[in-house]
């Protein structure tokens, strides 16, 4: 049953647009501070609602993703201006005008929705915003699941326990490892990807077994015990604008023996677990990911989760292997369905094709098809269905009418772009096809010859690059991909 919980986070904003009222609490007893807004954030910063862009559309394209939506959000909704001897209907009507500006704002914001999976295999009903996230009589989770919705990113979390250690980090609703023994979590990491991470900080506490509240931890620290016999019974979440000051204790956010996590020790980076212990596995720094062997970072060239992947010197791993290997000749692509997520691989000798050269963020269809191909045929330019347009196109397999292709353009040129299929690329459905950042499938044009293999599949693990995200929105009035080399000159 929980499967629904898995497929798309756009599926629950029905219910999350009725809860927006779990915005305005602040500092109650059963929930946390609220939304605290970054300075200049407006409900027109969004392009439109992810709820309507993750319908399916029958042209190949979702050129109608959003649209109903960016046109409401782009009303300007405004209180008269106060004057004197105003009357009691015209104070009614000020009154009413401002509270559906913010309710109209409120509608606009980033939202959280979490559900928990207690002892015996029950999942909790969604707790929204900033809930206290518990369900009483002591009891622990099993794992967590949350679901980010109203904004383009990605909230991914993961969950600890004395027995196993960090569970891998999921994202988007996905839940975290689930233990047959029912092993419960005591400590959490939170944090957010994409845009929603350019105006937003998340911030988190904890409610331990024994009664302590844990102070205020952010993006992607440790908040919880380590190492103690005890475990979470609660916690909760609140978005927190850049450069806005946080007003709760940040002090104590971990009970353990030793601070967890990367870390600098006499001018070493290392990678200390919470009750003291080397750690060895995958850490981040911001947006820079690291591998660590007894709690130092690795660095070059290392096989590691069937891969082989590079390492700078800081041992930060590189993401982009073209400028280390240069263009190959041959080229296999995997296109993750379930995630969004393409990857490129270059030959490792006899070992066969393990080296991750880069990645893309993509859309899939419901209707894309799962198997092993080989391209037959590319096109500059490609009229799709109902008479829009797409640049780089390369056709999944001969037969078939499935293509990769960049997103969608209302004609044959690139000032006439659809700008909901760029800043909902990832989140919206195609009817089938593969789209891509022009300048992502425009890589693939140029690289990929004829007869490259693509294999499409489903997973929930990403790929070895994570899941990419488009690094800011662009306005609905935007006609042009600020990736498509062809418009800015800039590779």
């Amino acid at each position: 049953m929980h499967k629904l919980f898995r497929s798309s986070a756009v599926l629950f904003m029905a219910f999350t647009l009725t809860a927006t009222s779990a915005i305005t609490a602040f500092a109650e007893e059963e929930r946390g501070p609220g939304i605290n807004l970054p300075a200049k954030y407006e409900s027109t910063e969004q392009t439109g609602d992810s709820s309507q862009a993750g319908s399916a559309e029958n042209n190949g394209a979702d050129q109608n993703a959003g649209a109903a939506s960016s046109e409401q959000q782009n009303q300007e909704t405004t209180a008269g201006q106060e004057t004197g001897g105003q009357t009691a209907d015209e104070l009614a009507a000020e009154l009413a005008s401002a509270e559906a500006a913010e309710a109209a704002a409120r509608a606009n914001l980033p939202q959280l929705q979490t559900t928990v999976l207690i002892p015996g295999s029950v999942w909790s009903p969604p707790f929204v915003n900033d809930q206290q996230i518990a369900l009483g009589d002591g009891l622990g989770f099993r794992s967590i699941s949350i679901f980010l919705t109203n904004t383009v990113g990605n909230v991914l979390y993961r969950t600890y326990s004395t027995q196993y250690g960090w569970t891998p980090w999921v994202m988007n609703g996905q839940y975290t490892t689930v233990y047959a023994d029912e092993t419960q979590a005591e400590a959490i990491q939170l944090k957010l990807d994409g845009p929603v991470s350019n105006s937003f900080d998340i911030y988190y506490c904890s409610v331990l077994s024994d009664g302590t509240t844990t102070g205020w931890t952010k993006n992607g620290e440790a908040s919880g015990t380590m190492g103690t016999g005890k475990k979470i019974v609660g916690f909760r979440m609140a978005l927190n604008g850049k450069n806005v000051e946080w007003p709760h204790t940040t002090e104590h956010v971990l009970d353990s023996v030793h601070d967890d996590g990367v870390q600098y020790i006499d001018g070493q980076l290392r990678y200390i677990n919470g009750d003291g212990t080397n750690f060895t596995g995958w850490g981040y720094v911001g947006s820079d990911r690291y591998y660590f062997v007894d709690s130092y970072p690795v660095t070059g060239w290392q096989y590691i989760d069937g891969y082989k992947l590079y390492f700078n010197e800081a041992g930060v791993l590189v993401k982009d292997l073209e400028p280390i290997i240069g263009q190959q000749s041959s080229y296999q692509i995997k296109i993750n369905k379930e995630m969004n997520v393409t990857t490129v691989y270059a030959a490792d000798g006899a070992n066969g094709y393990i080296i991750p050269v880069k990645s893309f963020l993509c859309s899939t269809g419901d209707d894309t098809p799962l198997g092993t191909f080989k391209t037959p045929e590319k096109y500059r330019w490609r009229l799709m269905n109902s008479g829009v347009y797409a640049q780089y196109a390369t056709r999944l397999a001969a037969g078939q009418s499935f293509l990769l292709h960049s997103i969608i353009y209302e004609k044959q040129n690139n000032m006439t772009l659809q700008p909901s299929t760029y800043n909902y690329l990832g989140v919206a459905r195609s009817a089938g096809c593969i789209r891509f950042l022009t300048q992502d499938a425009k890589w693939i044009f140029d690289n990929c010859p004829i007869g490259t293999t693509i294999t499409v599949y489903n997973a929930q693990d990403p790929g070895p690059y994570g899941r990419p995200v488009i690094p800011y929105t662009i306005p609905d009035t935007q006609t042009w991909d600020p990736t498509d080399v062809t418009v800015t000159g800039v590779n």
